[in-house]
C-alpha cells in the first residue's frame, strides 16, 4: 500500500486549544486552534511542507512606531506587528512567506456605540491593515471571511490548514453604512 494512502487511514488526533484575544500559537504539532472574533481579526498561516502552523488573533489595528518597544506578548495584539513576528517566526525555520498559504477571519463592524456607524470602525482597519501589511510582503491571503456584522467562531486545524466557521447572529439594531436607507 502507498505510503500516503497509509497515512489518511490513520487517525488524525489533535489537541485542542482555545485563542483567546492578543495570543498567538506556533505549532509543529497538529492542533485544533479556536477562537471568537468580531472587530478582532485572526490570521492563520501554515507551511505544508515543514507542517509549521501559526494563529494569532488581534484586537487593534497599528502598533505603529511603538512596535520596537512593545515586548512580544504586546505586540501580537496589534494587526500590523503581530503579522510581522508571524512572518519572521517562519522565516527563523527558513519559510519564505511565498511559501505560507495564509488566511484571514473576522474584522465585524459590531461595535456600535452611540454615533458610530457600521463599516466606520475598528473591524474594517484591522482588515484594511493585515491587507496591506501582508501585500506589502508579497502575501495574497487563499480565503479570507472577513467585515459584515456578524462575529464568528474560527476553528483552525494546524495539520491540514482548514478553517471551520460559524457566524454568529447579527446584532440587533446595528446600523450599516453601506444600506441606502441609512445614508
Amino acid at each position: 500500500m502507498p505510503e500516503s494512502r497509509e497515512r489518511l487511514l490513520q487517525p488524525i488526533i489533535e489537541d485542542k486549544c482555545l485563542l483567546l484575544p492578543g495570543e498567538m500559537v506556533f505549532t509543529e504539532t497538529p492542533l485544533s486552534v479556536k477562537t471568537v472574533l468580531g472587530s478582532c481579526v485572526a490570521i492563520t498561516m501554515r507551511d505544508p511542507h515543514r507542517g509549521l502552523a501559526a494563529v494569532v488573533h488581534c484586537l487593534l489595528p497599528l502598533a505603529g512606531e511603538r512596535t520596537a518597544c512593545l515586548p512580544r506578548k504586546e505586540a501580537v495584539k496589534y494587526v500590523d506587528s503581530a503579522t510581522a513576528i508571524l512572518l519572521d517566526d517562519f522565516a527563523r525555520y527558513g519559510v519564505k512567506a511565498e511559501e505560507l498559504e495564509v488566511k484571514l477571519f473576522g474584522g465585524a463592524d459590531n461595535l456600535n456605540g452611540v454615533g458610530d456607524v457600521v463599516g466606520c470602525g475598528v473591524g474594517r482597519s484591522n482588515v484594511a491593515t493585515a491587507l496591506a501589511v501582508l501585500a506589502g510582503r508579497g502575501i495574497l491571503p487563499a480565503a479570507s471571511d472577513t467585515g459584515g456584522q456578524s462575529g464568528r467562531v474560527v476553528e483552525f486545524h494546524t495539520l491540514t490548514g482548514d478553517v471551520l466557521l460559524k457566524r454568529l447572529p447579527v446584532p440587533t439594531g446595528a446600523r450599516s453604512f453601506d444600506s441606502p436607507e441609512e445614508l
